[in-house]
């Protein structure tokens, strides 16, 4: 099942969008055949919230599969779609993963939301406000059925108010206010190099999981300019977007998160 494109609506009756979840999953084969620990990813492909970057989703999707993560990639709602069109488009997709585990051939309780950019600030918003009375008030979106199990954030955009703005939400979108202890486990990754969404945006939301004890593994690789992906040769855009080093982020994330419980 690798690239079976599933529209949004279809998965999930009621939900009025446009949105499309295309699945990166590799068969029941090898030592994780049949007892369906495997873990799932959905990843959220960053665009300034203006666009879906491709070097965000497929290559990142086909990697985590190869790894034996079952990986979804969520084409979300942009602009001028506004929020909470695109938390709702999130959570709704997380709760149809939770509900198709054995389908797929993940546990239930092994759920990750991976973004990167404007898809790590949407990430971030689905890690902090799972339980968001938007999210109570529609059908079938319960708290326990959204919760991701694990959050991974590359260069996720936090507080920076020119991304933010045009989606309205106002305050309800500084992630780094929003940051609790219920937040799930978190892997963070950034470069000092990024002129487009700080690193400072990646630190301050890790200094606020550590100061509501969240526990979380933050990589900051010094040299690479922003939207670098999976930063290896076969994905990058350029030669800018390639770095041997930073590319060892996916290793670590895929080490960090088969190590969770």
């Amino acid at each position: 099942m690798l690239g079976e494109r599933m529209p949004l609506a279809e998965l999930c009756p009621g939900l009025e969008t446009e949105a499309v979840l295309t699945a990166y999953c590799r068969g029941r084969t090898g030592l994780l055949a049949d007892d369906g620990a495997r873990w799932a990813v959905l990843i959220l492909p960053g665009g300034g919230y203006e666009r879906i970057a491709p070097a965000e989703g497929e290559p990142v999707a086909l990697a985590f599969a190869a790894a034996g993560v079952q990986a979804f990639v969520l084409s979300y709602s942009v602009l001028p779609a506004r929020w909470p069109r695109q938390f709702l488009e999130g959570a709704a997709a997380l709760a149809w993963l939770r509900s198709r585990a054995g389908t797929y051939g993940f546990r239930p309780d092994r759920v990750a939301v991976c973004g990167f950019s404007a898809g790590g600030h949407l990430a971030g918003c689905l890690s902090c406000l799972w339980d968001h009375i938007i999210l109570k008030e529609a059908p079938g979106l319960a708290p326990a059925q959204v919760r991701p199990d694990a959050s991974i954030l590359c260069y996720p955009v936090v507080n920076e108010g020119r991304y933010l703005s045009p989606l309205g939400g106002g305050e309800a979108l500084r992630l780094d206010r929003r940051v609790r202890p219920d937040h799930p486990p978190a892997f963070l990754w950034a470069t000092a190099g990024d002129a487009t969404v700080p690193a400072e945006n990646t630190l301050d939301y890790a200094r606020a999981l550590r100061e509501n004890g969240v526990p979380f593994e933050l990589h900051l690789f010094q040299d690479g300019p922003h939207a670098m992906g999976l930063a290896d040769r076969e994905s990058a855009r350029d030669e800018a977007h390639y770095n041997a080093h930073a590319a060892a982020w996916h290793g670590l994330c895929v080490d960090w998160l088969k190590g969770r419980s």
